[in-house]
C-alpha cells in the first residue's frame, strides 16, 4: 500500500491560475525535479522514455514505455538506478516501478478531479527520451472513464515524454502523460493520477513479465473508449456518424452527460440552437458540474434570445471553469447586467 498517495484536495478553483503564478524558469526546474528518464533495455536495443517520482523509490510511468523490456533502469541526477519490480494496470497505461536506491523528491498530487476546463497545465518529459521538454497550455476537456477523468489539453508532448507529468500552475502532478489523437487543436491526454494509487495496491512483479492487455486508447476503433471515437468524428466533422455514436452511447451509459452535450454541440455548429438548448438541459441534468455544457446553454439561450436562462447559466457557470465564464461575460456582457 502506497500511504503517502493521499491525494491533495483543493477548496474551491484553482489557486495557481488565479494568482498569477507563471510558467518561468523557476516553475520547469521545481517540476524538473521530481522528472526521470527511463531507460528500457531490450534483446535488441534499448529504447527511452520518461517517469514520474511519487514516493520514496517509487516511479510511475506509462506502460507502453516498458513494453518487451528485460530491464528497466531510471536515470536521475546523472546517476543510473535499476528497478527491482513492477507493478502494472495495463488496460490504463499506468506502470509503477521499485526502485530502492532512488535518492529523488517526490512530487506533490493533486486529484484531477479537482481540475477546471481552461485551467493552465504545463507538460514535462524527455523528448525522443533525450533533452527535457516543457510545454504550457490548459485543460480542454475532462472525459469521465474508468473511474477517473482522462484529461484532454494543449500543453505537447512528444513519444519520448511518454510517463511523464502534467502539472497545475502549484506544481501538483494531475496526470501522467499518455498519447496524443491526430486533428487539430488539444489533442494530448494524460492519465488521471487516481489511477497511480489503485496501481500501487498490488504486489510488484517482474520487471519483465508480459502485459497481455492493450491500453485502452490502443484498442481496436470498434474498442476505443466512445470519448475517443466521439473526439475522431467530432474532429473529422463527420456529423452522421457521430450522431448514431452519440445515440448508441447513451444507450450504453445512460448516466452520462456527454452524448446529449455533444449533441448540442452538433445542434449549435449546424445554426439549430433550439434543438441545441434542449441537449444542453439534458446534459447538466445529468451532471451539474458540466462546465462546457453549461457554457453552451448560455450561449443557445442567447441566440434563441433567452437572456433569464443565459444568465441563470452563467451563475452556474462561475464556480465551475473561471476561464469559461470570462470568456462567455466578455461575448455576452448581457448576462452580467
Amino acid at each position: 500500500m502506497l500511504k503517502r498517495y493521499a491525494l491533495v484536495v483543493t477548496a474551491g478553483l484553482w489557486c495557481g491560475s488565479v494568482q498569477g503564478v507563471p510558467f518561468d524558469q523557476a516553475y520547469w526546474i521545481a517540476v524538473s525535479a521530481g522528472v526521470v528518464k527511463i531507460e528500457v533495455s531490450r534483446p535488441n536495443g534499448y529504447s527511452l522514455g520518461t517517469g514520474v517520482v511519487v514516493d520514496r523509490g517509487k516511479v510511475v510511468t506509462a506502460c507502453h514505455v516498458l513494453r518487451g523490456g528485460i530491464r528497466v533502469a531510471v536515470l536521475y541526477a546523472g546517476v543510473r538506478h535499476s528497478a527491482v519490480a513492477r507493478t502494472a494496470s495495463a488496460e490504463r497505461d499506468i506502470c509503477l516501478l521499485q526502485v530502492p536506491l532512488l535518492e529523488a523528491p517526490p512530487v506533490v498530487l493533486r486529484s484531477t478531479s479537482e481540475l477546471a476546463v481552461g485551467e493552465d497545465v504545463g507538460a514535462i518529459g524527455f523528448s525522443a527520451g533525450a533533452g527535457v521538454h516543457h510545454a504550457r497550455g490548459a485543460v480542454d476537456r475532462l472525459h469521465r472513464f474508468d473511474e477517473g477523468m482522462v484529461v484532454q489539453g494543449s500543453a505537447a508532448f512528444t513519444s519520448g515524454a511518454s510517463g511523464g507529468g502534467l502539472f497545475d500552475a502549484d506544481r501538483r502532478l494531475v496526470g501522467i502523460l499518455l498519447f496524443r489523437m491526430r486533428g487539430a487543436g488539444a489533442q494530448y491526454f494524460s492519465a488521471p493520477v487516481e489511477w497511480i494509487a489503485v496501481t500501487g495496491d498490488t504486489a510488484g512483479g517482474e520487471l519483465n513479465a508480459e502485459m497481455t492487455s492493450e491500453p485502452f486508447w490502443n484498442r481496436a476503433p470498434d474498442r476505443l473508449p466512445y470519448f475517443m471515437r466521439a473526439n475522431l468524428l467530432l474532429s473529422e466533422r463527420r456529423w452522421a456518424e457521430l450522431q448514431a455514436l452519440l445515440s448508441q452511447w447513451q444507450l450504453d451509459e445512460p448516466s452520462s452527460a456527454e452524448p446529449a452535450f455533444l449533441s448540442g454541440e452538433i445542434g449549435i455548429r449546424h445554426g439549430q440552437a433550439d434543438l441545441a438548448l434542449i441537449d444542453y438541459r439534458e446534459a447538466v441534468a445529468r451532471d451539474p458540474g458540466h462546465a462546457l455544457a453549461w457554457s453552451g446553454l448560455l450561449r443557445a439561450s442567447m441566440r434563441t434570445r433567452d437572456l433569464e436562462v443565459a444568465r441563470f447559466a452563467y451563475g452556474k457557470l462561475a464556480p465551475l471553469s473561471a476561464v469559461l465564464s470570462n470568456r462567455m461575460a466578455d461575448e455576452f456582457p448581457e448576462v452580467l447586467q
